[in-house]
């Protein structure tokens, strides 16, 4: 029993020695984990400080990688190291330094290596970016010899934001020369040298857009500067030639028999013209340039500035040719850029067109698109120049006939302000062809009528039939507006008004000022007694308002009594009709007032002959025609000024003021303008002024069409207009 006793005693003091015996082991390796630790955190937290304060200070890449390089060798103790940066572009690492016994200075690499990405050991780290230790390089398949005496290698990839920059690579001429503590410290290294490096770029491509603001600011006040210096020589040098061509205009008789004034001429005319071109080039630089589109018929256009060349392409033996057709086409347009482009593209034609060729001009309209081509059989371009030729100041080699290289630039842009296109095919030898593509909606008055009718929910008469090519022929003549609250009796005015006239309906006044206001009819026939507005409030509505205050208005009313009949005159209302009345005697007094209102036209046609000083004003319409003659004469010089700027100044829509002019005058807003332009300018020369200060003083940039409209205007050239006006 006591050696039992004795016996489980040994054994208990065994199991205890032994389990202390373990935790005693257990303990020292944790301690010696701990001490590996701390010694490691320790060597980690020293490399930091070290490279971090050796990289204090280094602004560039070089200057870093250099940096890193050398304290590797010195720190760690390699015999070299290394660092590649990738060039991502080509997925190449390229040497950026190399410091150790084959690079022993600074800055300067010993034939650099380009390592592709996935050769080689380096090229294997920056594909999988994780690390490399090679104890044996004579053992690794990867491994480029670069001399025989390297035989263990480490690469670590340098990364940032979790992308591969570069690596640091080291070798040696022994075999397991690297451990993982190399490993940890080079990893250490690089993500310092990583973080260091991008905040270089990142400084570097702030430095380098800061630059790129600063340049691009210089060069937009020097563009600002080089522009204000064009126009001012521009207009500078318009003076002189003012005189010079009133000069020449002096001896307009001799031009067609003196060689020596018929230089002159055209000369001057092409410097005139080499002017313009600059000073609209400025203007599209500095955004001040605007293109003032209004309606106009570009087939007649078209026809009219081809016409314009006959002369100078028989001059030059060439035969001009047109295919454009013969009917009208209305689209907006600015006539003053289109007239620019088109001259620069068919003088250009002629102008290097060979002898008995010919030269065609076309035009086409296909789904809302106007095609217009300039080809001519001339010297062609050749292959090479053909995407220089829109630029600015390109001139063709070897061509006797030199410009300034200024004319295709600014079609392109005039072109391209217009929202089209221009291209061009050409053979040498052969000839050249320009095609122009402008997106244009062509205009149709009455289909726009009707598209606003029905936004505006209005019962608009179709009073049109169709044609045999299909087209809308307008047989209704004048607009009536018809406001009614009685549906059958409206039904019955319109069932036999629209058999004469294109008419509207609308069921109450506020519906029928606001048509009147927007649509201008030519006649208001108006119910007295309605809901809301009634016809005298719709009347008066209409009367006082500069916009609506020419249109004749007649009032319908089931009272007979005279105080009605007076209230309603008294507002206006040029007639007055009771109920029930005859429609032949309401179409006969409607009539009446439209033969009135173009009485109205011709009394109105020699006011706008006036001065606005001159008008003695004894109307709304007197008073809106002032107000408009004085805008215009107020802008007169300014060839840009628009109908859009003249809608604006008047506080009118586009189409407001065409209808209200059209009522008034007979005239389109762009018409009435360029005949108020033309009118100024007959005046100007009563006065004994030149025909080119003329033409500028009143807003005409080319003087060629000063005169064609000009004599088409008066039936006489301007120079001739003095001496032949009787």
């Amino acid at each position: 029993m006591r050696l039992i006793y004795y016996f489980s005693l040994i054994i208990a003091i065994s199991g205890s020695i032994s389990i202390g015996f373990l935790y005693a082991v257990q303990y020292n390796v944790q301690i010696e984990q701990k001490e590996n630790a701390l010694e490691k955190a320790e060597e980690i937290e020293s490399t930091i400080y070290y490279f971090s304060n050796s990289l204090f200070g280094k602004n560039t890449v070089d200057e870093i990688l250099w940096d890193v390089t050398k304290n590797c060798i010195g720190r760690l103790g390699f015999t070299d190291c290394v660092i590649y940066l990738l060039d991502d572009e080509k997925q190449i690492l390229e040497q950026k330094a190399a410091y150790g016994s084959k690079n022993p200075k600074e800055f300067e690499i010993y034939q650099p290596l380009a390592i592709p990405v996935g050769k080689g050991i380096v090229g294997h780290v920056a594909k999988f970016g994780k690390s490399l230790l090679i104890p044996d390089t004579s053992k690794d398949s990867r491994y480029i010899a670069d001399d025989t005496d390297r035989l263990s290698e480490i690469a670590v990839p340098i990364t940032f934001k979790n992308k591969i920059i570069g690596v640091i690579d080291s070798e040696h001429p022994d075999k397991n020369f690297y451990s993982e503590k190399h490993l940890n410290i080079l990893s250490t290294i690089s993500a310092l040298c990583a973080n260091k490096i991008a905040g270089v770029l990142a400084e570097e491509e702030r430095v380098k857009a800061l630059r790129a603001k600063i340049l691009a600011e210089k060069i937009k006040e020097v563009d600002k500067l080089k522009s204000k210096l064009f126009a001012n020589i521009s207009h500078e040098l318009r003076t002189p030639l003012t005189l010079m061509m009133g000069v020449i205009e002096n001896h307009v008789g001799e031009l067609d028999v003196n060689n020596d004034w018929k230089l002159l001429k055209s000369q001057t005319d092409k410097l005139l013209r080499l002017i313009n071109q600059i000073l609209d080039l400025t203007k599209i630089e500095s955004r001040k340039f605007q293109i003032n589109k209004s309606g106009n018929d570009i087939y007649k256009l078209l026809s009219d500035w081809t016409a314009m060349f006959e002369s100078l392409a028989i001059s030059n033996n060439v035969k001009l040719k047109t295919s454009i057709p013969k009917d009208s086409l209305w689209v907006p347009i600015d006539e003053d850029a289109m007239e620019k482009i088109m001259y620069n593209l068919i003088s250009n034609a002629i102008k290097f067109s060979r002898p008995k060729t010919k030269i065609k001009v076309s035009a086409s309209y296909q789904n809302e698109e106007l095609s217009i081509q300039v080809k001519d059989e001339g010297i062609g371009i050749d292959k090479k120049d053909i995407p220089k030729i829109f630029d600015r100041f390109f001139q063709v080699e070897n061509s006797s006939n030199l410009g300034t290289g200024l004319g295709l630039s600014l079609t392109k842009e005039l072109v391209e302000l217009h929202g089209g296109t221009i291209s061009v095919k050409s053979k040498t030898n052969k000839g050249t062809s320009f095609t122009l593509l402008f997106p244009l909606k062509s205009l149709n008055t009455y289909e726009e009528q009707q598209e606003v009718s029905k936004k505006e929910g209005f019962n608009q008469v179709d009073n049109t039939k169709k044609g045999e090519t299909g087209q809308e022929i307008d047989q209704a003549g004048n607009h009536i507006l018809l406001i009614e609250d009685h549906q059958e009796l409206a039904d019955m005015i319109v069932s036999k008004l629209s058999l004469k006239y294109m008419v509207t309906h609308v069921l109450n006044g506020e519906s029928g000022v606001a048509y009147a206001r927007e649509n201008l009819p030519d006649l208001v026939i108006s119910d007295i007694m309605m809901k809301g507005i009634d016809g005298i409030k719709a009347c008066e509505s209409l009367k006082e308002d500069e916009l609506t205050s020419h249109i004749p208005v007649i009032l319908l009313t089931a009272s007979a009594d005279i105080d009605t009949k007076l209230k309603g005159l008294r507002t206006g209302a040029d007639d007055y009709l009771t109920k029930p009345f005859v429609t032949d005697e309401l179409i006969a007094r409607i009539q009446n007032l439209l033969q009135q209102r173009e009485k109205l036209k011709n009394k109105f046609q020699k006011i706008i002959r006036l001065k606005p000083s001159d008008i003695v004003i004894a109307s709304t319409e007197e008073l809106f025609l002032k107000k408009l003659l004085n805008i215009i004469d107020l802008n007169l010089d300014d060839g840009n000024f628009s109908v859009t700027q003249l809608s604006e100044a008047m506080g009118m829509s586009r189409v407001q003021i065409h209808r209200k002019l059209n009522a008034l005058t007979g005239q389109s807003t762009t018409t009435f303008i360029r005949n108020q332009r033309l009118l100024r300018a007959a005046q100007l020369l009563e006065a004994k002024e030149s025909v080119s200060q003329v033409a500028y003083a009143v807003g005409f940039s080319s003087l060629s069409y000063f005169t064609s409209a000009f004599k088409e205007q008066f039936g006489i050239l301007p120079s001739l207009y003095p001496l032949e006006k009787k």
